[in-house]
């Protein structure tokens, strides 16, 4: 682990994982989830960047994708083998990809960049383009906000995790930078979904490689 800030929140995803696994179902991203199916073809091999214990990975093996899902947290990663057995999984730094250019029909990265250094994400974002096929798909959901903070909350069983905040216009510039077209970018409250989560504002945004 190269940097302080990616190694402390993979402790505490290793820390938490059972607690967290459990946890994470009920802020399963449905309506992105079901969008991003639609702009797939069938058969489609999907990268999960940051796959976690797997939710998303189960949800598209479902659908009959073939899934790749890397994480850097080993605990999450044995849940997600045992979870979702159909699919591969590896664990990597999603800074430094080891797979061949052109080898992915669509990149799912669902609130994983959030726990990056904001200079790192251009490089990531890079990564992505390179290893997506032509016409490929990628979905960002990053949370909505300004800097970076460490935050401690219950999902995380109230241990602290990094995070860096994004604007629209930011992300868009980012991806736009980086050779993507957007096809949707847009933001949502938890609150406006389910009554019972935080008050916290998301931008889902879905992009293709030309």
């Amino acid at each position: 682990m190269r940097d302080d800030h990616i190694k402390k929140t993979i402790a505490v995803y290793d820390t938490m994982a059972d607690a967290y696994a459990k946890k994470l179902n009920d802020y399963a991203p449905l309506p992105e989830r079901e969008k991003f199916v639609t702009l797939l073809s069938s058969h489609a091999h999907i990268l999960d960047v940051g796959c976690g214990p797997g939710r998303d990975a189960e949800f598209y093996v479902a659908k009959g994708f073939s899934v790749t899902g890397v994480d850097f947290s080993e605990k999450l990663l044995e849940i997600a083998r045992r979870r979702v057995p159909h699919a591969t999984f590896y664990k990597q730094d999603f800074r430094s990809l080891r797979f061949p250019k052109q080898s992915f029909d669509g990149v799912w990265a669902c609130a994983s960049l959030l726990h990056l250094k904001r200079h790192e994400v251009p490089m990531v974002l890079n990564k992505f383009f390179q290893l997506l096929k032509s016409g490929g798909v990628l979905f960002i959901m990053v949370k909505e906000g300004k800097g970076e903070a460490d935050v401690a909350e219950e999902l995380s069983s109230y241990l602290s995790r990094h995070f860096t905040y994004f604007q629209r216009e930011e992300l868009k510039r980012l991806l736009e930078n980086t050779g993507f077209e957007i096809i949707e970018q847009y933001t949502y409250n938890e609150k406006d979904r389910r009554p019972d989560h935080r008050d916290l504002w998301w931008i889902s945004s879905f992009s293709r490689k030309p």
